[in-house]
C-alpha cells in the first residue's frame, strides 16, 4: 500500500513515529514536538518501511533514585517501547525506543512486501500479512515464525485481532480466522478496492474479548468514500455491512474510541481535514452516517498574504476526551491537543504556517550575499561546463627547436615587439553549445529556439556532426516527441530528425532500446500517411478543375473587344432604310431589259383574257339559235 504514509501514534498519545521515503525512522514527543530519536537501518535503501505498529505496554526496570540510596533496588514502570516495522523486502524489524536500536529482525518469512502488522496484547506474538498471499504468526523473543498459512488468492492488505484467538484479514474479501486451527469461520463482502485499514470496536485498546460474537469492526478502502461497519455473527449468513460512515473524500487515517455505548470515529481525509463521527451501534442503519464535526486548520494571513489551508497529517483520540492533531509537514510536524466540542459542526483553527514560524527572516539582516563581479571579467554561458564527447588522444608533440624554425619565426622570437594576439572572448552562442545545454538542462525554450528556427540543410548537417555523443540519444527522444505531437514547425523537426538518423545511424543501432523509442514515431507517421492516397487523388481532381477554369478564362480574354462586324441590322431604327438604300447597287441595262420583258408578258396576258371573253360570248349566241 504505497499510497499510505507510514505514520503511527502510541495509544497513550505520548509518542509518534514516522518513516521517511529513504527509510529513516524519526520519533517525536507529542507533548512538546521535540525530535527524540532518529534511526537509520542498515538496509534502509533496499528495504524501505511500509507499515508501523506500536506494541503493547511492557514492564521496564528503571533505576529508582530513592530506593537506590537505601537498598539499591529498581522501580518497575509500564511504557510503550517496541515498534514493529514492516519493509518492502518482506522482513520485520522490532525497534526499541528505550535502547534506540533494533532488538529483533524477523526474516525468511515473507517473500514480498509486508503490508500490515498487529500485536497480540498478552502472549508476546506478532502477526503479519504480505503481498505474497500469506499470513505469519511470529514469536517476538526468538524472532522465528510460529505458523504460516495462505490467507487469500491475492495480496492481503490489512489484519487485526477482534478476540483472543480470532483474526480478521482483508484481501479481495474480509475473512474471520480461528487461530487455534487456522480455519475460516466467516467471509464478508468487503469493498470494491483494496482495504487498507481494519479497526475493531473494543471497550479497551489493550484488552481482547474471549469470543468474537457480537463485536463490531470498521473497514476503509482506497478510493472509497465510505467506511463500512460490520458485525461478527457466525450463525447468520448475512455478509453485508450494517452501517456506513459517509465522507466527502477518501480517508487516509482512522482512529476510534468507544465511550460506554457510543463510538467516536476520527478520520483524516486526503485534503487534510478531520471528520468526527458519533454513533451508537444498534442494528442496521439504511442511510449513511454523516459527520458531526469538521475540523480544519488555516493560516492567519496578513496584508501581503491570503489565508491558506494547513494540511492535517494525523489525529488521535486521547483518553481525556481531547483530540491530538498533527499538522504541517513530516519533516517538522506540529502537535496540538484540542478539546473536542460535538455541539459545533465546524471548527476552523487559525494557526501560523509551520515553515514561516520556524524560519523567520529578519528584514535588516540577510544571509544572502551577492558576489561582486568585475567589469574586466567575461562571463560565458553555462553550456561551456557541458562534458565534452570522447576525443582521440593526440600524440604529445615535441617542442620545436631553433633549427626547425624559419627565418620569420626566429625574428619574431627575438623581436621586442611581438605580434599581438587576439583578445576576443570565446564564442558561446553556437547551435551545438545551445543544443547541448538545452538537452542537458531539459530547457524547452532553448530547444525550441534551436530546432524551431528556419535553418539551411548545411548548418543542420554540420551541427549534427559536431554534436557530442552523449547528446545523440536525448536529441532523438526530444525530436520524436516534437514530431509526434501537433506543431506548426513539424517540417523543421522532421528535417533535423532525418539528418540525425542519417549521420549517426551506426551509433544508434548499438542501442537495443532505440526500436522502442522510435516505435512512437513510426506509429504517428503511419497514422498520418494513411490518407495520402485519397489526398493525392483529391489534389489531382482539384488541379484538373482549376486548369479547366483557367483555360476558359484565357479563351474569354483572347477575344479582342475592338473588332467590329461588317454589317449591323437594327429593326426598330428609323435610319435602317437609308442605310439599306445606300448599300444597294445601282440599276443596270439588264434590269431595264427585265422590266421590258415583264411588261410584254403582262400585255399578252391581258390579250388572252380578252379573247377568252369573246369566245364565251360567241358560244352563248350559237346555243340561242
Amino acid at each position: 500500500m504505497a499510497s499510505i504514509t507510514p505514520f503511527a501514534i502510541s495509544d497513550n498519545s505520548q509518542y509518534s513515529i514516522y518513516s521517511s521515503p529513504d527509510g529513516v525512522l524519526k520519533l517525536w514527543e507529542a507533548d512538546n514536538g521535540v525530535l527524540k530519536q532518529e534511526y537509520t537501518p542498515s538496509a534502509h535503501l533496499s528495504a524501505t518501511c511500509t507499515c508501523l505498529s506500536w506494541g503493547p505496554k511492557r514492564n521496564l526496570d528503571t533505576p529508582g533514585r530513592k530506593k537506590r540510596r537505601k537498598s539499591g533496588g529498581t522501580a518497575v514502570t509500564e511504557q510503550y517501547d517496541l515498534i514493529a516495522v514492516g519493509t518492502t523486502a518482506g522482513s520485520i524489524l522490532i525497534y526499541s525506543i528505550v535502547k534506540g536500536d533494533v532488538k529483533t529482525i524477523m526474516e525468511e518469512g515473507h517473500a514480498d512486501t509486508v503490508n500490515d502488522v498487529c500485536w497480540h496484547p498478552e502472549n508476546n506474538t506478532v502477526i503479519s500479512c504480505s503481498c505474497d498471499r500469506h499470513i505469519i504468526q511470529w514469536n517476538v523473543k526468538s524472532g522465528k515464525a510460529k505458523h504460516k498459512w495462505k490467507g487469500d488468492s491475492g495480496s492481503i492488505h490489512s489484519i487485526c485481532l477482534c478476540a483472543q484467538n480470532h483474526l480478521l484479514s482483508s484481501g479481495r474479501s474480509i475473512k474471520l480466522w480461528d487461530l487455534e486451527n487456522y480455519s475460516v469461520l466467516k467471509k464478508f463482502t468487503g469493498h470494491a478496492t483494496e482495504v487498507f485499514r481494519l479497526l475493531p470496536i473494543l471497550p479497551s485498546r489493550t484488552e481482547l474479548p474471549e469470543s468474537p460474537e457480537g463485536t463490531y469492526f470498521l473497514s476503509a478502502a482506497l478510493n472509497d468514500r465510505l467506511v463500512n461497519v460490520w458485525q461478527v455473527n457466525t450463525s447468520v449468513k448475512d455478509k453485508s455491512s450494517i452501517a456506513s460512515f459517509s465522507l466527502p473524500e477518501e480517508p487516509v487515517m482512522l482512529d476510534l474510541q468507544k465511550i460506554q455505548e457510543e463510538v467516536v470515529l476520527a478520520a483524516v481525509t486526503r485534503s487534510g481535514q478531520v471528520l468526527v463521527f458519533d454513533h451508537t451501534m444498534n442494528g442496521k442503519v439504511k442511510k449513511p452516517i454523516k459527520p458531526k464535526v469538521t475540523i480544519q486548520i488555516a493560516s492567519s494571513g496578513g496584508r501581503d498574504s491570503i489565508p491558506k489551508p494547513i494540511q492535517i497529517l494525523a489525529t488521535h483520540l486521547c483518553e481525556d476526551q481531547r483530540l491530538l492533531l498533527v499538522y504541517g509537514n513530516y519533516l517538522k510536524p506540529v502537535f496540538e491537543k484540542v478539546v473536542l466540542d460535538m455541539s459545533s459542526s465546524d471548527m476552523c483553527l487559525i494557526r501560523d504556517e509551520p515553515v514561516l514560524s520556524s524560519m523567520k527572516k529578519q528584514a535588516d539582516v540577510s544571509k544572502l550575499k551577492t558576489p561582486a563581479v568585475s567589469s574586466d571579467v567575461t562571463v560565458l554561458a553555462p553550456e561551456n561546463t557541458v562534458a565534452s564527447g570522447p576525443s582521440l588522444k593526440e600524440k604529445r608533440k615535441r617542442k620545436p627547436s631553433v633549427s626547425d624554425m624559419n627565418m620569420e619565426e626566429r625574428l619574431n622570437a627575438i623581436s621586442i615587439n611581438k605580434p599581438e594576439t587576439s583578445k576576443e572572448p570565446p564564442k558561446a552562442d553556437t547551435l551545438v553549445r545551445l543544443l547541448t545545454q538545452g538537452l542537458q538542462s531539459e530547457d524547452k525554450n532553448i530547444l525550441k529556439s534551436v530546432l524551431g528556427r528556419p535553418t539551411s540543410d548545411t548548418i543542420i548537417t554540420n551541427t549534427i556532426k559536431m554534436l557530442p555523443v552523449q547528446a545523440i540519444v536525448p536529441l532523438v527522444k526530444e525530436l520524436t516527441s516534437c514530431v509526434s505531437g501537433p506543431s506548426e514547425k513539424g517540417g523543421l523537426y522532421v528535417k533535423w530528425l532525418k539528418t540525425l538518423l542519417t549521420v549517426h545511424t551506426s551509433y544508434l543501432i548499438t542501442f537495443p532500446d532505440m526500436v522502442n523509442n522510435l516505435s512512437v514515431l513510426y506509429q504517428s507517421m503511419d497514422s498520418r500517411t494513411r490518407l495520402v492516397d485519397r489526398l493525392s487523388k483529391l489534389k489531382g481532381k482539384l488541379e484538373l478543375m482549376l486548369s479547366q477554369i483557367a483555360s476558359q478564362a484565357q479563351q474569354e480574354e483572347d477575344v479582342t473587344p475592338d473588332q467590329r462586324p461588317l454589317l449591323m441590322y437594327q429593326e426598330e431604327s428609323s435610319d435602317e432604310d437609308m442605310a439599306i438604300d445606300n448599300l444597294m447597287p445601282e440599276r443596270s441595262d439588264t434590269e431595264d431589259f427585265d422590266d421590258l420583258f415583264l411588261s410584254d408578258t403582262e400585255g399578252a396576258t391581258d390579250h388572252a383574257q380578252v379573247n377568252g371573253t369573246e369566245e364565251e360570248e360567241g358560244e352563248e349566241d350559237m346555243e340561242s339559235d
